[in-house]
């Protein structure tokens, strides 16, 4: 097989910083699809960073080791030339499109690539076809859905004509079908022998197109012959008899409807009682985020009645917008737990001096835990809280909130998520509805 990509003895490390790769080997064939796996802060963006060659030039880290591309060494490549040669696509593909009008930003982009207006039609032309998007081409980026962004973002990428596509989590906020979608571009560029690294915490579903699975752990890569597991799926149960405390409730909903553009909710009622924990799942778009915001009173509904009793806290999508202080030990001053950071094991690995923007996106959001389940709030609100997070971060994150005498309620807009939430009560929100499903329970 024609190796597209060598890499050999790669160590990097940032100004004042450690080692994050120490002496990481790897090697890409043409056509081939490799899936890099690993923890939150494991070097998975530094690998991206050192290939295209951005670690030495725009991040000013300090990079040794061998790196070819095409047979050729990375120096001797000019800064467009690798751009051309490996596409990267980001964590959040809205944020690579400038127009927008999905043609106006594929074309524009096109033209910076050929130059002239019949080559850039041309190459349009074939990518919208490869991945089968033309029927996207005059919509606005926000009438994409999850999915179709994705596929979007590629068609950019491949626009060049690369041989590499890189995709940084593209699986990250993704429903159950935009999933499915992601999983049928990855198939449709193997088809046509462009090479593919995709690095994803969210890996299962992408298992059976990868020709190899690999590790990022330790600064190396390994590989894996059998990609781990956690949990087996979920089932849903008979409801369980109520408690004299259960039936105190933190919140009562009674027939609410909201009306956000062209979103409705009609009818919804919900009751939680104190420590109760609940998920809401539904496909993106379905309404969760407009619910969870009813709940705190941010939206106004337009009929029926919301009653809260205790606090509720309210733990966003991003959970870097959760953060408006310039230090960990100011959040905690904020929140009224001057001192957590003692007291909570969670957070004394933390210096509570540095900014939590700072942090990674799993670190934030276990911090952000930690200080809502020791807040005085009686009901905290999660927003997809395990977009992002390795299977093994998720099923302590449901184990952690399980085991919390709050009352929870989580969103989830795939069902792979519901494994690690055995014990709550399962909610969907489909056409505007809330129709309660039953107990999730554990397969295992």
């Amino acid at each position: 097989m024609q190796k597209i990509l060598r890499v050999r003895g790669l160590r990097v490390r940032y100004v004042g910083g450690d080692w994050v790769l120490k002496g990481l080997n790897f090697e890409l064939g043409k056509g081939e699809v490799v899936l890099i796996i690993g923890e939150s802060g494991s070097g998975k963006t530094t690998f991206v960073r050192a290939i295209t060659g951005l670690a030495g030039r725009v991040y000013n880290a300090v990079v040794e080791g061998y790196i070819e591309i095409s047979g050729k060494p990375l120096a001797e490549w000019g800064w467009e030339e690798v751009r051309d040669k490996i596409g990267v696509v980001l964590q959040n593909p809205r944020a690579t499109l400038v127009y927008p009008i999905v043609y106006d930003d594929l074309i524009s982009h096109a033209y910076s690539i050929y130059g002239s207006a019949d080559s850039a039609e041309r190459a349009l032309s074939n990518v919208t076809k490869l991945l089968r998007i033309s029927h996207l081409l005059n919509k606005h980026v926000d009438q994409l859905s999850g999915g179709e962004l994705r596929r979007v973002s590629i068609a950019k990428a491949l626009l060049s004509n690369p041989e590499v596509i890189v995709l940084d989590e593209p699986l990250m906020w993704l429903d159950d079908k935009g999933m499915e979608e992601v999983r049928k571009t990855i198939e449709i560029l193997k088809l046509h022998e462009i090479s593919v690294v995709v690095l994803e915490h969210r890996y299962r579903s992408l298992v059976e197109v990868a020709d190899r699975v690999l590790r990022l752990e330790g600064g190396v890569l390994a590989p894996i012959e059998s990609p781990l597991e956690v949990g087996g799926g979920f089932t849903t149960l008979k409801q369980a008899v109520t408690t004299q405390e259960e039936r105190d409730p933190v919140l009562e909903v009674r027939n609410v409807e909201v009306k956000v553009g062209e979103l409705v909710l009609k009818d919804i009622s919900l009751r939680i009682s104190r420590g109760e924990k609940i998920v809401i799942y539904g496909g993106n778009g379905s309404g969760k985020t407009t619910l969870l915001r009813v709940i705190t009173g941010v939206i106004k509904p337009a009929k029926g009645v919301v009653k809260r009793r205790g606090g509720i806290l309210y733990i966003p999508q991003i959970p870097y917008l959760y953060f408006t202080e310039t230090s960990l030990v100011d959040e905690l001053k904020l929140a009224g737990l001057p001192d957590a950071g003692k007291a909570s094991t969670g957070k004394t690995r933390f210096d509570l001096d540095r900014s939590p923007f700072s942090l990674s996106w799993g670190e934030a959001l276990e911090f952000i835990v930690e200080m809502a389940l020791e807040s005085r709030s009686e009901l905290v609100l999660m927003d997809e809280p395990f977009s992002g997070l390795s299977y093994t971060s998720r099923k302590t994150l449901g184990g952690r909130l399980l085991a919390s005498p709050k009352a929870v309620v989580v969103t989830a807009s795939n069902r792979e998520n519901l494994e690690f939430l055995a014990g709550f009560k399962l909610l969907e929100l489909k056409e505007g509805r809330l129709v309660e499903k039953g107990l999730l329970g554990d397969l295992r």
